[in-house]
Formats: structure tokens, sequence, C-alpha cells
């Protein structure tokens, strides 16, 4: 396991033999009765031990992270610790989840019964990550998941297993049953074992689309539940009277993210003409302001990307874009083999152009495209096939939030960036940006099922009462 820029190597993962991935997922079958039968008071403990283990590693794992994803060194520490609170908070958030007590009473023939309803698991839960943000991702679905009472058989992302390796074994230090939580590591034959495997009763993916419909696909003849967080095409819209300052701020954070590899980054930038050309100088000083470098370096901005064919695949992006009529500005351009890829910034795109649709730049790309007003940046927006965040600047906070209801994503942030995902948040996409809510309970209630238990004629009355 090397570093993005292949200087060092910083590990060595054991593969995964794609032929036993099976007889993993069976035995976590046979291990999940037992686990679902521990109380939620157990279960929880466990997590919570685990995150007491993880805090004072929090930063010498950060600086893994760093050097295996590239992603600048502050990123990396804010994930870890953001990633530990999280997996605390949900042993804290499983240990209320509660059913429902439902209101049979207000009804003539159900007046004496007493129905309530209870969280049950689904059973066996297939997580496959990203190498984006590995180890939020990775405490996103198996901690909900095992509070949750189900078995979670994770496949890491080959790009960065690293740090999920050293989290996974700390959940199985802390108590977790090594057949109810495995880990996988391997390429797209894993990921492939993973997803065809009998006896999966769900699949959370954070991934492309192409790979959410093959999971879909794979899990069609039996149904199970899919929990999908796929890839997006997020518009910014800047309305005419939107204040440029905070445009180009939360644009430059936004896009700027794990060097541009968020899936929920503000990908193109529908701007009132009358704004353009005066965003396009703003946004070009942002990116003459970046510093391209090593991850762990803390004058770096924006590091390399996950690896040099990544930054090979944006180039060529930005290249088509360029053939299609788009204004290079700056940057997009990769010196020989290197995963190291300076940010661009494309002005006057075509609406016609692919990335002003679907076309998805996964790496440090401002694409600007003109939209007359808000009807036509609505119209632009809702064009592509994807649909996971939006977001509307205008100081008109009423026309904003018009706008904000006419969008077709899963969320949409007013005056701020759309690469917004605090826990509390239930966040996911609509169209081909998949299906399901993840964050804090949300991912809970997607992992489990609500049964419905009726008591006929229960309630009764007291001697005496009835005369």
């Amino acid at each position: 396991m090397y570093d993005p820029l292949e200087r060092e190597q910083l590990g060595e993962i054991e593969l995964t033999d794609p032929t036993a991935v099976q007889g993993v997922v069976d035995a976590a079958r046979a291990a999940q009765e037992t686990w679902s039968r521990t109380t939620l008071a157990e279960r929880a403990d466990r997590l919570e031990a685990a995150a007491d283990a993880l805090r004072p590693r929090a930063e010498q794992l950060g600086e893994l992270l760093a050097r295996e994803s590239g992603k600048p060194l502050a990123q990396a520490q804010f994930e870890l610790r953001a990633s530990i609170g999280l997996l605390a908070d949900n042993a804290r958030v499983g240990r209320r989840w509660e059913g429902r007590v439902l209101p049979t009473e207000g009804l003539g023939g159900t007046a004496r019964d007493l129905a309530y309803t209870r969280r049950e698991p689904l059973g066996v839960v297939g997580a496959i990550l990203p190498f984006n943000f590995p180890v939020e991702l990775f405490v996103e679905k198996v901690a909900a998941g095992l509070v949750g009472g189900n078995a979670v058989v994770t496949k890491a992302p080959p790009e960065a297993p690293l740090v999920v390796e050293q989290v996974h074994r700390t959940l199985l230090d802390a108590g977790i049953p090594p057949a109810v939580a495995p880990l996988l590591h391997g390429g797209r034959d894993v990921g492939i074992a993973l997803s065809t495997a009998r006896g999966l009763d769900a699949i959370s993916l954070t991934g492309s689309t192409a790979a959410g419909v093959a999971v879909a696909q794979a899990g069609a003849p039996t149904l199970r539940r899919l929990h999908l967080e796929l890839g997006g095409n997020n518009a910014a819209l800047v309305l005419a009277d939107a204040d440029l300052d905070l445009v180009a701020q939360e644009l430059a954070f936004g896009r700027l993210m794990m060097n541009g590899q968020a899936c929920s980054a503000s990908k193109r930038v529908l701007v009132h003409p009358d704004l353009h050309d005066e965003l396009v100088e703003r946004l070009a000083a942002v990116v003459d302001r970046q510093v391209l470098g090593a991850p762990t370096d803390p004058a770096t901005t924006v590091g390399p990307l996950i690896n040099a064919a990544a930054a090979r695949r944006v180039r060529d992006q930005v290249d088509r874009a360029v053939a299609e009529g788009a204004v290079r500005v700056r940057g997009g351009d990769v010196d020989g083999e290197t995963a190291l890829l300076p940010p661009a910034l494309l002005a006057d795109v075509p609406a016609a152009a692919a990335v002003a649709t679907d076309d998805e730049i996964f790496g440090p790309v401002f694409v600007l495209v003109r939209a007359d007003g808000p009807q036509q940046a609505i119209a632009l927006a809702n064009a592509s096939s994807f649909g996971l965040m939006a977001s509307v600047f205008s100081r008109d906070v009423q026309l904003a939030v018009a706008v904000a209801e006419r969008l077709h994503a899963g969320g949409v942030v007013i005056n701020g960036t759309d690469n917004y995902r605090p826990p509390v948040i239930p966040f996911g996409g609509v169209k081909l940006s998949g299906s399901g809510r993840e964050g804090l309970g949300y991912t809970i209630d997607e992992l489990t099922r609500e049964k419905t238990i009726v008591l006929r004629r229960f309630r009764r009355e007291l001697p005496g009462e009835g005369a």
C-alpha cells in the first residue's frame, strides 16, 4: 500500500479472496442472531468503549489518513475526531431508540386493543466504502448497523484501507464479535462477491452511480434493502443579487475539500450573467492562493488526488469541456504521471457541455455556466440526472427559498456551500444520486425495520367500573 504520490510504502493489507466472501457472509448470518439478542445497552457499551480507545490516537490516525488518501492533514484529523464523536453518538442515540404506541383507542372496533411498534435489525448488512471519507463512512454504516443489532460485513476502499483497518481492530478489541463485523479488503471483484452474496438483507454503499446500479441489479431477486449514496453533479445557483464575497468563500471551501473529491461539492456554478465575469476574477484569485503539495505539509491546501489515473481523468474532462466551448481560465493540467493536479477554473461553459449536466468532475475544478434568471437556473440545475445537494445564493431569502423548493435535490443550502453534512441532518440524494438517508439516527432507521405488535382486547375495566 503506497501513498498517492507513490513515494512511500505505508503498510500492507491482506487481500480477501473473492471466493471466500460467501463464507464470511454465512458466518455473519450465523452470528447475527446471538448478537441481536444481546441487550441494546451492551451493544452501545461496546461502541462507547471503542470510541474511548480511539480518542488518544486521533492525531496519529489522522496523519495516517492524510498520507494514504492525500487529504490535507487538518481535514484528515478533523475526520478522525468527528468519526470518533459519531461512534459515541450512535451508541448514545441507539440507547434511546424507541418504537411507537399506536392510537387504537380512537377507533370503535379496536378501542380495547394495545398496539405498539419496535425497531428490529434487518439481519446482515453489506457495507461498501469509498476512499474519500473512509473513516467517517465506516463509522456511519457500521456503528448504526451494529447498535441496531445487525451483523455488518464491510469492504474497505482499496485506495485507503489502513486507517479503516485500525478502527476496525479497535471495535473488535472493545468486544464486538469478529464474525458480526468482518472487514474485507480488495477491489471490484471483492465488491461484486459481496453484493451478490446469498444471505444479505441490505447493502449500504457510498460510491459511483454505476456501482449503485450494479448493486441494485444484484439485489433485485431478493428485494433486499438498498441504502445508496451515489454520485452528484451539484449545482450552486448564484442569483443576480448574491453577495459575491460570500459566494467565492463558500465555493472555495466546498469545492476544494478533499482535493475536490467530494460527492457533495458544488461541481456546477450557475451564475447570473451580470455577475459571471466578476465571480471568475474572484475564483481565479482563490485558485492562485492554493498551495499544491504533500498532504502532511501544513502549508498544503490542495493535496494529490487519490492516484495518477484519477488526475488524468480530471484533466481529460477539463480538456473535453474546453473542446465543447468552455474557457480555461486556470489550471487543470497534469505534468507527467502524477496525482498532483493544479486546481482549474472553467468559465463561459456552454449549457450543452457535458460538465453542465451529467459529467461529474471528481477533482478541484470550478465550472461556471451563465443562467439568465431563477427560472433558467432551476431548469439547468434540474436537467442533470443527479440530485444529491444544491445551493442558492441570494440576498432575497424568500426568493432563495422559492428556488430551493423547486430544485430536484436531496437537500438545498441557502447562502452556503452545498458540501454540507453535519451528522444531525438527513443526508442523501434523489434520482441517480441514490436512495435512503444517512445521519445520526437516520442511518439506524435505514438499517432497522419497524414491527407492529398487537394485543387484542388487552385493555379491561376494573371491577365495578361497568356497573
